[in-house]
């Protein structure tokens, strides 16, 4: 995509940050660091880079923000099972979301997967938009700043690398990333699934009430009591 952001510039980089931020798998990062190294050679402006970055990706997850507060939970009853989300998996999403609120907000622009998620998810549990905002501006502005400015500090050094052994290394090197990063989410996100009973499976317990009545005395005897009277009798 690098021909295309030399030709179209910041407009195009705004776009892809801003429909990858929504829920789209585009490749935000590597244009942003692309373009990062575009603002070292002196094609691009470092600041503009950055504030394209930023906005684009807050804008993207605000429009997500904005889809799953007003269209989310019928959206996930409707279609989520069709791409692996379904209402019982929502709700271990919800869950994250519950307990960690304030740091999955901050640290999603950093993860596959979370970055996708990260507006929808808030906005379908009704996440106070001024905060979620706010906590956005900051994980936004701190995204753009790692992969822009590192792209432009140490670029010279990555076009050496790339001359000297091709870009095959960082292929296999991002790839790897990319997939430590959805394996580490995914059990993060899911990690309950492996705490709950397989299917056909039930909970133990300690006896089974008869007649429907309780455990203490007469009518309350369980299966195992009744067994030791037999015995005894016997």
């Amino acid at each position: 995509m690098t021909e295309y952001l030399t030709s179209y510039g910041y407009a195009f980089l705004f776009v892809v940050v801003l429909l990858e931020s929504t829920g789209l798998p585009l490749p935000g990062e590597s244009l942003v660091m692309a373009a990062g190294m575009l603002a070292g050679e002196g094609s691009l402006s470092l600041g503009a880079v950055f504030l394209t970055a930023m906005v684009g990706a807050v804008v993207g997850d605000n429009l997500g923000y904005l889809l799953g507060r007003r269209y989310g939970r019928n959206m996930v009853v409707r279609w989520g099972e069709k791409v692996g989300l379904g209402e019982r998996r929502f709700a271990m999403v919800e869950k994250r979301f519950e307990d960690y609120g304030i740091w999955v907000v901050l640290v999603a622009r950093f993860i596959i997967i979370l970055r996708q998620l990260n507006g929808f998810v808030a906005g379908t549990m009704h996440m106070s938009w001024p905060k979620f905002l706010l906590l956005n501006t900051i994980s936004a502005a701190l995204w753009a700043g790692a992969y822009g400015l590192g792209a432009y500090i140490f670029g010279a050094a990555f076009r050496v690398f790339f001359a000297e052994h091709g870009t095959w290394p960082i292929i296999v090197i991002a790839a790897g990333i990319c997939l430590v990063g959805c394996v580490g989410t995914y059990r993060f996100l899911f990690r309950d699934e492996a705490e709950e009973p397989g299917i056909g499976e039930s909970a133990p317990v300690e006896g089974i009430k008869c007649g429907g009545v309780g455990r203490e005395g007469g009518h309350g005897q369980t299966t195992d009591s009744i067994e030791e009277d037999r015995r005894k009798r016997g």
